[in-house]
């Protein structure tokens, strides 16, 4: 390949993540702020945060992010300093701030994680090419990170997992640097953005085990034997490697101050709301050895953030390079990273339901895929055998694009939630009114943003049960259903006498005309298309 066209070649693969991202990222903007009201549930969690922020006047504490960590709070918080400045925006929370401003506000930060996703991009790029100085490969793992649905959905919302992403990517970048050269500055800077990370999501504070894990086996090709393995452990043991610890300590105050100016309020975040999500028994020890729930990570969440085949590529690599000793000093830090983040999160979480979990993989098996591409370029020097692989390669690739656009397209049509509204609204007109909504399911996220803008002094929205009184009565459910569950939910409701069944909203996802079913996917890749049964009171209340 010439080395003319490259940059073009990686400008148009940018062009294509940006457009991935940036389309659809307007959905859901005008829903408005609350526990209740945010289309994606979680971007209520980071406003709430952000806005307990008042950089300007000096205000750090954010206890509303304690839960998870707060540099991107802080991040967060740069733009609403900017938009009080200008006079369009007043930060705190107890004044009044008007759907406008929070749009604008949730609309700046999901332009900062598109940004943040397209800089990850560019360091897996760096990362690869310092590992392999060629550019093929680096391409083919950037692009495999450029289309992977769960960076695409995910880089539309104000959320932390992205910056989480591009940190960890950065790590792993400079982590290969020390390969070369163990310069203070490196082992700083590296521990530094551990810290930073740690600081992000407290889970993310594993990614420091990268640098140190390349400094052990630095100096070598192949996995040393035990004998050499202990003369690298006091080689390890007796470097600057506390540098990288005296950077993940600064890292960890400039994100997360208050963890040491109030750490009692930090801790008691984490016991009261963070523990609630997670799943302690499962480090009983009885269950230490147990893999299932680390199983369905592997054989459902993962594939399905993938969707449809692109899992195959990076479990392909993975294979093929437990079985090359060879790139053991490249690979194996990032398995071994992998394999202790997966084994914690995956048991430590509630359950196998949130593929954002498994996102912080997701850099280091791209980097992972552009090695072995690297030493496929090398090893398989006939040109024919080298364009069928990369052919498979894109054949592969392909359908996760097209899923991609049909998904991000599917995001710019008016959201189920806005078109249940206006129906309501025009079915009540001037008239009293009482709208329940179901207590099932997620309804705070699913229901509740369609119906509780219509609370009035004429109009009641309430949580009831179907054998309650109620003009219109609404149930939701996270994602599509197949109408097997949408008849069996008709009966039950309709079976208690009060309402008939009168309309399903949902918005399809289309790919060449055909309608997609997203019914199997995990809830958190679901949230612009949930399904909602509106009933009809059979006899005015």
């Amino acid at each position: 390949m010439q080395k003319s066209l490259q940059p073009a070649i990686f400008a148009g693969l940018l062009l294509l993540a940006a457009y991935l991202r940036i389309t659809g990222l307007a959905w859901g903007l005008n829903s408005g702020y609350g526990h209740d009201r945010n289309f994606q549930p979680d971007e209520f969690v980071s406003l709430r945060g952000a806005l307990q922020l008042d950089l300007l006047a000096g205000r750090i504490a954010a206890p509303g992010a304690y839960f998870e960590g707060t540099f991107n709070y802080y991040l967060w918080a740069m733009p609403q300093a900017v938009l009080k400045i200008s006079g369009t925006k007043d930060a705190h929370p107890s004044n009044s701030i008007s759907k406008k401003d929070f749009s604008r506000l949730l609309y700046i930060c999901r332009w900062m994680s598109v940004l943040f996703d397209l800089g990850t991009i560019i360091i897996v790029f760096l990362a690869i090419r310092e590992a392999t100085q060629s550019f093929y490969p680096s391409l083919v793992g950037a692009l495999c990170y450029a289309v992977l649905p769960m960076q695409v959905i995910y880089a539309h919302f104000m959320r932390t997992h992205i910056l989480s992403n591009l940190l960890c990517a950065l790590v792993i970048w400079l982590s290969l640097k020390l390969r070369k050269s163990q310069r203070w500055q490196l082992l700083l800077s590296v521990g530094l953005i551990s810290g930073l990370g740690a600081a992000t999501r407290y889970p993310v504070g594993i990614i420091v085990v990268i640098p140190c894990l390349y400094l052990l086996f630095v100096g070598g090709s192949n996995l040393p034997s035990k004998v050499r393995l202990s003369e690298r452990a006091k080689n390890f043991v007796a470097s600057q490697v506390w540098l990288i610890g005296l950077g993940f300590g600064i890292g960890v105050f400039l994100g997360h101050p208050m963890l040491f100016f109030d750490p009692s309020s930090v801790i008691k975040a984490i016991t009261g709301e963070t523990l609630k999500y997670a799943s302690l028994q499962q480090f009983s020890p009885r269950q230490l050895v147990n893999l299932s729930v680390v199983w369905s990570y592997i054989t459902y969440l993962i594939p399905f953030a993938m969707y449809p085949l692109l899992w195959l590529v990076f479990y392909c690599a993975i294979v093929y390079l437990v079985f090359r000793r060879s790139l053991y000093s490249l690979s194996v830090p990032i398995l071994i990273f992998s394999l202790l983040y997966l084994y914690f999160m995956g048991k430590g979480y509630l359950g196998p339901y949130a593929a954002r979990v498994t996102m912080l993989l997701f850099p280091g098996f791209c980097i992972l895929v552009g090695i072995v591409c690297a030493d496929l370029q090398l090893r398989l020097r006939n040109k024919q055998i080298l364009a069928v692989l990369t052919g498979a390669i894109l054949l592969v690739l392909g359908p996760s694009v097209v899923f991609d656009m049909a998904y991000v397209r599917a995001m710019q049509q008016k959201d189920a939630r806005q078109v249940i509204r206006q129906d309501l609204q025009k079915a009540i007109g001037e008239a009293r009114a009482t709208i329940g909504v179901s207590r099932s399911g997620h309804y705070f996220y699913t229901v509740m943003p369609a119906a509780k803008p219509l609370n009035s002094e004429k109009v009641t929205v309430q949580l009831q049960d179907p054998g309650q009184n109620a003009d219109f009565f609404v149930v939701g459910f996270p994602s599509q259903i197949d109408p097997a569950e949408i008849n069996a939910t008709v009966q039950q409701v309709e079976a208690q006498g009060k309402f008939k069944y009168e309309k399903s909203y949902s918005v399809p996802v289309k790919i060449f005309g055909h309608e997609f079913s997203l019914v199997r996917f995990p809830e958190d890749m679901t949230y612009p298309f949930p399904t909602i049964l509106l009933f009809r009171a059979k006899t005015p209340t």
